[in-house]
């Protein structure tokens, strides 16, 4: 009997160093990843054609405004990373966003996408152009901002899946290895304290470990 629990001992240990090792390999995994800036899509071998980016893209009924920009924009953007802002005010439409942008003596706008409440998704910049919403990152992100103040509301439903449609996309068209918040990489409250950036982020590596090239 002695032995028997002795023996049932060492394979709980046996089972939670298993266990315990298996999450550090993953933790491993995904700093070499980040380390040499592997993008998810080839990370998880995600499987898509052009013809998947048109759909995704035409799926997101995205709206176009004239901006009537102040200068020329610069079209030097490469992206590597999603960026997410939220505009700190509870409402705020991006024809507005645009007026005090050109305010602050910017060209216009400065974000790439624009999500407001009820799920619509506005086009800012052109994804080519050098953003204006996250010092030092603007030529190698997509920024995205949500209408709201979320240090003191939370995103609506309806942001919320037009926000992983919309990252789950630009995921998979750019070589994106890295997603986050504006005061991740700054010092800022942005995109707010009730942001829920791991959730966010979470769903979006899910969709693109699981996309499979299978609607055509």
């Amino acid at each position: 009997m002695f032995i028997i629990i002795k023996i049932k001992k060492k394979i709980v240990v046996i089972l939670l160093i298993i266990f315990f090792i298996s999450i550090l390999l993953v933790g491993v995994k995904d700093n070499i990843r980040y380390i040499f800036k592997i993008s998810y899509r080839s990370y998880y071998n995600a499987e898509f054609s052009f013809i998947d980016i048109e759909y995704l893209k035409n799926n997101l009924e995205l709206i176009d405004l004239d901006y009537n920009w102040n200068e020329d924009l610069i079209f030097n953007n490469e992206p590597n990373k999603i960026i997410y802002h939220h505009c700190a005010r509870s409402y705020w439409s991006p024809e507005g966003i645009n007026d005090y942008h050109k305010e602050r003596g910017w060209k216009g706008i400065g974000y790439n996408f624009y999500v407001r409440k009820d799920g619509k998704i506005y086009l800012g910049r052109p994804e080519n152009a050098e953003g204006a919403h996250t010092k030092g990152e603007n030529s190698n992100s997509i920024g995205i901002c949500l209408e709201g103040n979320f240090e003191e509301e939370s995103l609506s439903k309806e942001q919320w899946e037009s926000l992983i449609n919309l990252s789950t996309y630009i995921t998979l068209k750019y070589d994106i290895y890295k997603i986050v918040g504006h005061r991740d990489v700054y010092d800022t409250l942005c995109p707010g304290e009730n942001f829920p950036m791991n959730e966010i982020k979470n769903e979006v590596i899910k969709n693109i470990k699981n996309y499979k090239n299978t609607k055509f």
